[in-house]
């Protein structure tokens, strides 16, 4: 496996811009699926721009990560003080003289192998996350994928004048997409502690995790899934 690390001696990223950017880069998520649930008319273009954007998104998220990997927690979003990167020795906490250091966070997405940098307390509950991630990596990508395929194959009908369920398939991709979230967002507690020395596969497209970080992307999962959920139901049973 290919494994990334910092390139020695390159400069650290500006904290501000580097948050800035995280926060620039995620709100392309929300806007592609505005127009794949809401499908303003005409849906052709909605439907065009959405992909375009799920496209573009990750040629400009996937250099971002590389930056942020060795520059803030995966966890908590926080950038560290320099001198406290991965590569470097922990630091004896003020008053118990334990360390308080930058802990690693070792995920393989395909071939190559991220060396995620965490702060002090939150490699647990991130290695947790993206065990529970990989454990039920089946069910997760079939609760993600199966409704968008329907909605996708659903908006291209109607953009083509055909008939379609269109009503249908939005309300299931909500109510399918908002349970499944809010299980993978379970991962923190119900995930197992990785294996020591073993990178966790990672079954999604691991640049999203490093925008807000896993901790507010949770959160995230967890309130907008509820309000899919309540939104799926009524308009299924309406």
């Amino acid at each position: 496996m290919q494994s990334s690390r910092p390139a020695p001696g390159s400069a650290a990223p500006n904290p501000r811009r580097l948050l800035a950017q995280g926060i620039g880069l995620f709100l392309f998520i929300p806007l592609v699926l505005f127009l794949f649930v809401r499908h303003p008319a005409p849906v052709g273009l909605s439907l065009l721009m959405g992909v375009l954007l799920m496209l573009g998104h990750r040629r400009l998220a996937r250099p971002y990560m590389l930056r942020a990997l060795p520059a803030k927690c995966l966890w908590c979003n926080r950038v560290p003080p320099r001198g406290t990167g991965p590569g470097d020795q922990p630091e004896a906490g003020p008053q118990t003289g334990s360390t308080t250091g930058p802990e690693v966070l070792d995920l393989a997405a395909g071939p190559e192998v991220h060396h995620a940098l965490c702060c002090p307390g939150h490699r647990r509950p991130a290695g947790h996350f993206f065990a529970w991630l990989a454990a039920g990596r089946l069910g997760f990508a079939a609760g993600i994928f199966l409704p968008l395929l329907l909605l996708l194959g659903a908006l291209a009908a109607a953009a083509l004048g055909e008939r379609a369920p269109l009503a249908t398939a939005t309300a299931l991709f909500q109510l399918v997409v908002g349970l499944t979230v809010n299980v993978a967002a379970l991962g923190p507690w119900l995930g197992r502690e990785p294996a020591p020395g073993t990178a966790i596969p990672v079954p999604f497209p691991l640049h999203n995790f490093f925008l807000l970080g896993v901790r507010a992307l949770l959160w995230i999962f967890r309130l907008v899934g509820v309000w899919w959920i309540a939104v799926g139901v009524r308009a299924l049973l309406g």
